[in-house]
């Protein structure tokens, strides 16, 4: 029964009102995957379902943004270890031997696909109409973002390596998390009814779980999560028709606007080598883990 009616509300909202996005950018991506330490960024494309404020019940207010995002290939440029070498040659915890004088990591690519959802809820401090407000609420939401990983094509290493490492095969990392935390949603009039300014800010904490398949490693993770949206809205006509009880007041528009998204984790070191780490010698190399994502998008959308 509850199923069936979000299922309900959902298609209901879409036929009243709906946006479509599409935006591209840059990914960037720091830390996190053992070997990992320096700055990598490519090119991403995202599509986005998006509402971004309707009002119900008065001044109380909802929206939603469904957001699939797919990165092109993270590079990481081969490097060796300098100041942990000594460190993992002699820890007792490895399970394989090696008599290398330095550890390389090979040349890594990355690829990042996956979905981000949030349904914000909350009230206008402040309503003149539907194109003027600033609300205040809360959002929730969860992430599920997963990374391929393969060593690059133009890597020295191989698979005779004796990299105390290993081979590093390639692997999925799956990501997991679930948000909660504050939201502000604000819209003004520019010209007329026809163009406006609109902002949204977010901040949450979340927390959650990140997998690796390779070797069935876990780690639960916490962290935060924050996203800044701003952009125009133009509608080239608004008009009110009434039948008796029912008004409608159906919109065709267009959005084009700038939105930063940030993801970030507490320290871990995901292990992708193809061999088996104790944690006692991941945990010193463990980073904070951090995502972000800077997109221009345009839309197109309409309410009834």
């Amino acid at each position: 029964m509850k199923k069936s009616l979000i299922v309900l509300l959902g298609i209901s909202n879409l036929l009243l009102a709906s946006e479509f996005n599409y935006g591209a950018g840059t990914f960037t991506m720091q830390g996190g995957f053992l070997g990992s330490t320096n700055e990598m960024s490519t090119d991403i494309n995202t599509y986005s379902l998006v509402t971004r404020h309707a009002n119900i019940f008065g001044n109380f207010f909802y929206g939603y943004d469904l957001n699939w995002y797919d990165s092109d290939t993270v590079k990481q440029n081969q490097y060796t270890y300098n100041s942990t070498v000594d460190t993992l040659n002699t820890n007792p915890y490895m399970t394989t031997a090696t008599t290398t004088t330095g550890i390389t990591i090979p040349a890594m690519d990355y690829t990042l696909q996956g979905l981000d959802a949030n349904i914000r809820l909350g009230y206008d401090v402040w309503h003149q109409d539907s194109d003027n407000f600033l609300g205040l609420g809360v959002i929730v939401g969860i992430s599920l973002p997963w990374i391929d990983s393969s060593k690059s094509d133009d890597s020295s290493s191989d698979d005779s390596s004796t990299d105390i490492l290993g081979t590093f095969p390639d692997t999925e990392t799956t990501i997991k998390t679930y948000k909660i935390g504050g939201t502000i949603n604000f819209q003004k009039t520019l010209i007329s009814n026809k163009l406006s300014f609109y902002a949204l800010g977010s901040y949450a904490f979340q927390t959650g779980d990140i997998e690796n398949d390779y070797l069935n490693s876990d780690y639960s993770v916490d962290g935060t999560f924050q996203e800044y949206n701003i952009g125009l809205y133009f509608t080239p006509f608004t008009e009110k028709f009434k039948w008796g009880f029912l008004t409608l007041s159906p919109r065709i528009f267009a959005t084009i606007g700038y939105k930063y998204s940030k993801w970030s984790v507490d320290k871990v070191a995901i292990n992708m080598s193809g061999q088996e780490v104790n944690s006692d010698i991941l945990e010193p190399l463990a980073t904070d883990f951090d995502m972000d994502s800077s997109v221009g998008y345009f839309g197109i959308g309409y309410s009834f």
